[in-house]
């Protein structure tokens, strides 16, 4: 079986730290250990490979300069035929597997041509995301790009029920747009010991937050609802790992409010050292804020039921078919300091009630949410059959 992988976004490192980056990964492990033979077409790498990704076979496309936006968009919509030829230089391939991006369109177009099997993956509203956070240029070819790309593909994967209802406004039909969860790799966070951090003292309870620091994480909330903890329960923790945008302003509110003796910043780790990070956390937080069409469908909350955390997340979008309350984390009303507090405290006052949580969130995972399970499914629904023998 021969798969192309397709990544044609600058903003994705596919070798990288980000999660987008460890989402790549993991997605073409899966299909290593169907036995494919994959080839990899990116616009960015983002480092070597890690070695059980060592076979996988790259090809380049173009880089897209920096500078002002409409410049980039132009030379993004231009790599769309060096795309083509690399594609008609590598191929034949069995699948074509897209990662949706704002420009890249003719991939899948050629390969729908060619009676290969198509599979779009689409992980955001992107044309929105770059409208309200980024800037949005040349809107007319992205909703073009989006429409070709729905109708080239044998299946679209949607992560969240919040993309599909996105996706429906752009596409002819929609029996084709599956949701597909993200997943993860249970084997990756096997480690059943707690670790402990050398500047946190003995006894402690640690609260932890894994991904980039951008201002869609709720991360206000969480430092707000840890004020409140650390003034009922001092012997609590805040552990935030990952950086971003925002991590000058958090760092810079935890020191005014005289939290920094017990919150620790790790900065960028890269995906290997994930698990060590989440194996130090005693409670797992993800405080999603109010948001109207809530579309993620979030790994961190997935890595740290694998990891053996009890979570605690926002009442918001689909959250709640994710975390079941009381059973493998617990939910709490978004934007609302107190409400996480008290969820919060009720996990650092009851030890037992960690690891029940916590077992059960990752017996959940590996029986629903592995990557192997995901890929199967994606497969699936795109009519495609291995007859190779799995790895």
């Amino acid at each position: 079986m021969r798969i192309a992988y397709i990544c044609a976004d600058v903003g994705i490192p596919v070798f990288g730290c980000k999660g987008a980056s460890v989402h790549v990964q993991e997605v073409l492990r899966a299909l290593l250990k169907k036995g494919a033979h994959i080839v990899l077409f990116a616009s960015r790498i983002g480092g070597s490979p890690p070695a059980d990704l060592a076979g996988v076979q790259l090809v380049r496309l173009p880089e897209i300069p920096a500078g002002e936006a409409l410049v980039r968009a132009h030379a993004a919509l231009e790599s769309n035929q060096p795309l083509v030829q690399a594609l008609s230089e590598q191929g034949p391939f069995d699948l074509v597997y897209e990662r949706y991006s704002l420009w890249s369109y003719a991939g899948l177009e050629y390969a729908h041509s060619q009676g290969w099997k198509t599979v779009l993956e689409v992980n955001a509203p992107l044309i929105e995301e770059q409208r309200n956070y980024r800037q949005l240029v040349a809107e007319d070819r992205a909703v073009d790009t989006l429409r070709r790309l729905l109708t080239s593909a044998t299946a679209v994967i949607a992560v969240s029920p919040g993309v599909k209802d996105y996706l429906v406004s752009f596409a002819a039909t929609t029996q084709h747009i599956h949701v597909i969860a993200n997943g993860v790799n249970p084997l990756r966070f096997a480690c059943t010991s707690r670790q402990t951090l050398a500047q946190v003292p003995s006894g402690a309870v640690v609260i932890g937050f894994l991904g980039t620091l951008k201002p869609w994480h709720g991360l206000d909330t969480l430092l707000q609802g840890f004020a409140r903890l650390q003034a009922q329960r001092p012997e609590s923790w805040l552990l935030i790992v990952g950086d971003g945008p925002e991590k000058a302003s958090l760092m810079n509110e935890v020191t005014h409010s005289g939290l920094i003796a017990n919150v620790v910043f790790t900065g960028a780790v890269d995906p290997a050292a994930v698990p060590q990070w989440l194996s130090v956390m005693d409670i797992a937080v993800a405080p999603y804020p109010e948001m109207a069409g809530f579309y993620f469908s979030p790994l961190k909350i997935y890595e740290y039921m694998a990891a053996n955390l009890p979570v605690v997340t926002s009442r918001v979008g689909h959250l709640d078919q994710v975390i079941s309350d009381g059973k493998t984390g617990l939910l709490v009303e978004p934007g609302q300091p107190a409400a996480l507090c008290a969820a919060l405290k009720r996990l650092v006052d009851d030890a037992a009630l960690r690891n029940q949580l916590g077992t059960a969130a990752r017996e959940h995972v590996i029986q629903h949410h592995s990557w192997q399970v995901v890929v199967e499914e994606i497969l699936q629904v795109a009519g495609v059959e291995f007859s190779g023998r799995a790895t």
